[in-house]
């Protein structure tokens, strides 16, 4: 078999990236224009939000990246648990056995873009102006998607210098995981690689995210008894119940040892319903706990610690016994924390080519998670400023996508050319 053919300048690649400039920007804006936005359909019994008529349906944006690729001649696949919710992969170079295969996956669901009156434009008519694109998903994760797909576009084009491979992935279901979008993958072993970037933390290329903590949906919910308004007395009021828990969590501290990158545990109550009319004393109320937490903690343990915390709090003061209310906790949804060594080989081979980077923990999840939970050395780094994360407004500067284009084309030319070590 030849061998590969040379590798091409880095500086030669850096440019054929910002060529692709025009490119990068025309495919942001369609890929944002459609509307994949996720949610829990629980959350929104009256109908999805930003007018979804069902969670994701990210096939909108895959069928965009498929003409793409066939236009280029790219070979890739598509997969799909769920209809409407497709994943794509694709790949590029020469895939021969013993060398080093390079995954990179984004994201293509967004959130919800919240209330109206919070945003200066309309979140789904996405536009440039002044070097800066603007839109829902332009910074999560569309932007850098698009930047990795101009990647792939770019090692196109030197695919005998590839005797590895570069794969490319398109993938649902990032914001809410219900199992359709990288779990789904995994199961049915779709995926094959030795190292991992996942462009989804911003940190403007000067972060390499190592350790995720965990997350745990903790679903409570407080029961009382319902009376007419007009006597209270004769009810169980279950939001006072409700509130007494929450400010009584407000002040306790979850148990945990501290992470050296990680650091603590958070809590945020994200979201809470009670009560039928204003006329009646209301005898169910619930929240959704979304906590963070660090290795050493588990979903189970924080559960109990939390159901102490209610047990506690829900009587109201004086009124323990029969006439108490009940506070249940239960765990709605687990992902565990993760950390790869800040020693790892992907995190020394990202730093030659964004030498400013430093090694970083998150609170929030990606998709390297499940690969780290698989064994393979998965790291966030990516363009773009995190000050607009799931927020109105989002933004992210070109001249970054076009910089990460590059980088990462420049990663893969080198990760692509090793062989894998053998154990």
């Amino acid at each position: 078999m030849a061998s590969p053919a040379p590798l091409p300048d880095p500086r030669r690649i850096l440019e054929e990236a910002a060529a692709l400039r025009p490119f990068i920007v025309d495919l942001v804006l369609r890929v944002c224009r459609e509307r994949t936005v996720n949610y829990f359909e629980a959350d929104f019994p009256g109908g999805g939000p930003d007018g979804m008529a069902s969670p994701g349906q990210e096939s909108k944006v895959t069928a965009i990246l498929a003409e793409e690729l066939k236009r280029i001649r790219v070979p890739f696949t598509t997969h799909a648990k769920a209809p409407g919710r497709d994943n794509l992969l694709a790949t590029v170079g020469q895939e021969r056995p013993g060398y080093r295969r390079l995954l990179v996956l984004l994201h293509s669901d967004t959130v919800p873009s919240g209330a109206p009156s919070d945003w200066k434009f309309q979140p789904f008519e996405p536009f440039e102006k002044g070097g800066m694109l603007y839109g829902r998903g332009v910074l999560d994760d569309k932007g850098p998607l698009v930047a990795a797909f101009a990647t792939l576009r770019i090692l196109k084009a030197h695919e005998g210098s590839i005797p590895g491979a570069f794969v490319f992935g398109a993938v649902g279901d990032e914001e809410v995981g219900v199992g359709v979008g990288l779990p789904y993958l995994i199961e049915q072993g779709l995926i094959r690689c030795t190292d991992a970037v996942i462009p989804d933390i911003a940190g403007n290329m000067k972060e390499i995210n190592v350790a995720e903590k965990g997350r745990v949906l903790l679903k409570v919910r407080a029961r009382g008894r319902q009376a007419h308004a007009m006597d209270p007395a004769k009810g169980i009021n279950a939001i006072h119940a409700m509130a007494r828990f929450l400010v009584a969590l407000e002040r306790h501290g979850l148990r945990h040892r501290a992470h050296p990158v990680l650091g603590g545990p958070t809590i945020n109550t994200g979201l809470v319903r009670g009560g039928v009319a204003p006329n009646a004393v209301p005898a169910d109320c619930e929240t959704t706990l979304d906590i963070r937490y660090v290795p050493g903690q588990t979903a189970d343990g924080i559960r109990a610690e939390l159901q102490s915390i209610a047990d506690a709090a829900a009587p109201a003061p004086g009124g323990a016994g029969a006439g108490a209310a009940t506070i249940a906790v239960e765990v709605q949804q687990d992902a565990l924390p993760c950390e790869v060594s800040p020693q790892a080989p992907i995190v020394r081979r990202i730093l030659k080519h964004a030498p400013d980077a430093r090694v970083v923990g998150s609170g929030g999840g990606t998709f390297a998670k499940d690969l780290v939970l698989t064994g393979v050395d998965a790291v966030g780094w990516a363009p773009g400023d995190e000050a607009t994360y799931h927020q109105p407004n989002e933004e992210i500067e070109v001249e970054q996508l076009v910089r990460f284009a590059g980088r990462l084309a420049n990663l893969a030319l080198e990760i692509t050319n090793e062989r894998q070590e053998k154990g």
